[in-house]
């Protein structure tokens, strides 16, 4: 029932979003999370084919139940013999002055024929129909299921690729601020060197540093595009689309603990439901072979008119037509099929062997995803902590370094160093971050709730 509820809660999302996320879609604008997922609930090609099964397995349904409802046909036979089919018949039997031991032989019937009518057929007992309908329903279901399992790793796939790119334009925001740092010392020392108040390898080794930064920037760009293309991609997006992220709330931090409370009911994983699916699908199968066992029953009825001629005149008003019908039933009863069904049934319930042992390694799968993911979240939450600890602390090293400068009691190279030190801190910072947020949607997925990263 929860994973109803939740599924709902998307349903609802999308429906309420879809028109404000399309607009931004088309007119380009900043993009949250949120509506990635629906843009890519929407348009990604893997949903698109998915569903296209689903509809499929709907049409198969229908189809089944056809085979159930009145069949229908009309037909129509036209017939000229060149030469009449010649019948054998004792003689004495037309003529009683021939000798009865004689054969006649006689043209029974006339050269041209034409038959017109129409014919109806009704099941009325089939245990492989009553078999096949549970069977199309539970076809049905399958898919809805896979449709399902494919919109869940979509929702985590965007969200793994969106939190890739915030991690990386963090990470150019870090180098932005630290050049225009560097810029700034540049300046100073370039004028103390002119003014012959700084060495020349002071001012050298800032610039080694600058320059150094602004590649790690170039590259990092790069970065930035090649991540956003492919976060387009598995949006089903254009990639030429224009396309920006908002940018990261680090006040959020109360989710990840959040989603450590989270319930963890693992048979709300699609893939153990799939599977499920599956079991049921071949306990119908096997049903489907033991009703070759029962007899079957239909009904049938025939309407017809012919004519008969020696030349075609058929459509002549005048032509006399004869007009024949008939109702019937037709019992059909299995006897001996040389063990044909009895090997089916054996070959269908190892199928159903193997799909126990697949439910078996993928509980256990499932059981091992959840508490590996339990234990990266903890350890990525303290190991965050830590790291905030550090940013802190680097800051308060960058500064009282930059006191001593200005004052002459520390050399640029502790400056450079602090520098250094403080942009690794905050990068590690920025990193750790995305690595919780990563962590808790792998937490999400492996309880079968990836629906939940959307309220968080």
């Amino acid at each position: 029932m929860k994973k109803h509820y939740l599924i709902g809660l998307i349903a609802t999302f999308c429906l309420t979003g879809s028109l404000f996320a399309q607009d931004k879609f088309q007119e380009g604008g900043v993009f949250t999370l949120q509506e990635c997922i629906e843009l890519g609930l929407k348009h990604n090609t893997e949903i698109k084919k998915a569903q296209l099964d689903e509809e499929a397995a709907n049409y198969q349904r229908k189809e089944i139940i056809g085979t159930g409802l009145p069949q229908v046909d009309a037909y129509g036979d036209y017939n000229n013999f060149l030469d009449v089919y010649p019948q054998a018949i004792p003689g004495g039997v037309l003529d009683p002055n021939t000798d009865p031991s004689d054969i006649n032989v006689i043209a029974f019937g006339v050269p041209q024929s034409m038959k017109a009518g129409a014919q109806i057929s009704q099941l009325i007992f089939s245990q492989s129909y009553l078999v096949g309908l549970k069977a199309a329903k539970t076809s049905e279901q399958f898919y809805r299921l896979l449709t399902q399992m494919t919109e869940e790793d979509i929702v985590y796939d965007v969200a793994l690729n969106y939190y890739s790119v915030i991690s990386t334009e963090l990470q150019m925001d870090n180098l932005e601020a630290n050049h225009d740092q560097l810029k700034r010392l540049e300046e100073i020392i370039k004028s103390q060197y002119e003014n012959d108040l700084a060495r020349k390898v002071d001012y050298n080794r800032v610039k080694v540093n600058l320059t150094t930064l602004e590649t790690e920037m170039d590259n990092l760009e790069i970065s930035i595009e090649q991540r956003k293309n492919y976060l387009k991609l598995v949006m089903g997006i254009p990639v030429n689309t224009p396309l920006s992220l908002e940018e990261y709330d680090f006040k959020d931090n109360l989710s990840p603990l959040q989603a450590l409370q989270v319930d963890a009911d693992l048979s709300q994983r699609y893939d153990l439901q799939v599977l499920g699916k599956q079991q049921e699908l071949n306990d119908l199968n096997i049903n489907n072979i033991k009703s070759g066992y029962y007899p079957t029953l239909s009904a049938f009825a025939d309407v017809n008119y012919n004519a008969f001629s020696t030349e075609f005149d058929f459509l002549s008003s005048s032509h006399m037509w004869y007009r024949g019908s008939l109702i019937g039933l037709k019992l059909s009863v299995p006897i001996f099929d040389g063990f044909q069904k009895k090997n089916k049934i054996a070959q269908a319930r190892v199928e159903g062997q193997k799909i126990k042992y697949d439910q078996y390694m993928a509980e256990q799968n499932a059981e091992a995803e959840y508490l590996n993911a339990v234990k990266k979240l903890k350890n990525s939450i303290k190991s965050l902590q830590a790291q905030e600890s550090n940013l802190e602390l680097s800051e308060d090293v960058l500064q009282q370094t930059g006191e001593l400068y200005r004052e002459g009691l520390s050399p640029l190279t502790d400056l450079l160093d602090a520098e250094t030190t403080l942009r690794q801190a905050r990068s590690s910072y920025y990193r750790q971050i995305i690595n919780v947020k990563t962590a808790e949607a792998d937490l999400y997925k492996s309880t079968g709730q990836i629906e939940k990263i959307i309220r968080n």
